[in-house]
C-alpha cells in the first residue's frame, strides 16, 4: 500500500513538472524572438546625388532617408537630443596596389526639442571639433519634427578634399552615417542594450571618375 501511494504521487507530479518545463521553454523562445526582433537596426537609405569637382576641391551632395521610431520621438519630447555623425573618405584607385586614402572627414549635426517654445532646434552639419564636435554653427529652428529631421538628413556641398589633393582619375567615395549613441545621457545608454530602435546607421560606397570638367 505504501508503495502504491508513492507511485501515484510520482505519477501525479510528472505532468506538472512537464507542464512547467514546457512553459519555461515557450517563455525562453518567446524572449529570444523578441530580442531578435528588437535588435534589428534601422538602415537609412543613403542616396548620393552628386560628387562634383570645383576650384576649391571635391564636394559631395547626398540625401539620407529613414523614419524615427516612436520610442525615439517620445524620448526627444522628454528632452533627449540626438547627434548624427557622418564620416566620409575619398580614396584613389590604383590597379597596381591598394587604393590610396586621399582625405577623411567627419561631421556632426544635433537635433533637440525646445519644450518652452514648442519648436525643434538643429545645430547643422559642421566639422568635428573637440568632444562636442559641433563647432560654432548657428542653430536653426523648425516648427515640426519632419522639417528638423530633414535638415540632418541632407548633405549639401560638403568638401571632402582640397583641389591640390586630387587629380584626374578614378576614386571611391565612402559615406558612413549613424546616430551617435555615445552622446546620449549615460543612464539611457545603459538602458539601450539590445534595443534595435536606437541602432541607426548605414554605409555606402560610390566610384567616381574625376576630370577637369567635374565628376
Amino acid at each position: 500500500m505504501v508503495f502504491m501511494m508513492h507511485f501515484l504521487k510520482k505519477e501525479q507530479i510528472r505532468p506538472s513538472v512537464l507542464s512547467l518545463l514546457c512553459g519555461l521553454y515557450v517563455a525562453l523562445f518567446s524572449a529570444l524572438f523578441a530580442l531578435q526582433a528588437a535588435a534589428q537596426a534601422i538602415t537609412p537609405d543613403i542616396q548620393v546625388s552628386k560628387v562634383a569637382r570645383a576650384d576649391k576641391g571635391i564636394f559631395i551632395f547626398a540625401d539620407i532617408k529613414f523614419d524615427l521610431p516612436s520610442s525615439i520621438e517620445d524620448a526627444m519630447y522628454k528632452g533627449v537630443s540626438l547627434t548624427f555623425v557622418c564620416d566620409a573618405e575619398i580614396m584613389r584607385e590604383r590597379w597596381y596596389w591598394f587604393d590610396k586614402a586621399i582625405a577623411v572627414s567627419h561631421r556632426q549635426a544635433r537635433i533637440s526639442y525646445q519644450a518652452l517654445t514648442r519648436r525643434w532646434r538643429v545645430l547643422p552639419w559642421s566639422d568635428a571639433d573637440g568632444a562636442s564636435g559641433l563647432g560654432v554653427q548657428m542653430a536653426q529652428a523648425y516648427e515640426t519634427l519632419p522639417e528638423a529631421l530633414a535638415a540632418v538628413q541632407r548633405i549639401y556641398g560638403w568638401r571632402l578634399a582640397v583641389e591640390g589633393d586630387v587629380s584626374n582619375g578614378a576614386y571611391v567615395v565612402s559615406l558612413n552615417y549613424r546616430l551617435d549613441t555615445s552622446q546620449l545621457p549615460r543612464p539611457l545608454q545603459i538602458g539601450l542594450l539590445g534595443q534595435g530602435d536606437w541602432s541607426i546607421g548605414a554605409t555606402t560606397r560610390q566610384r567616381v571618375q574625376l576630370t577637369d570638367n567635374g565628376s
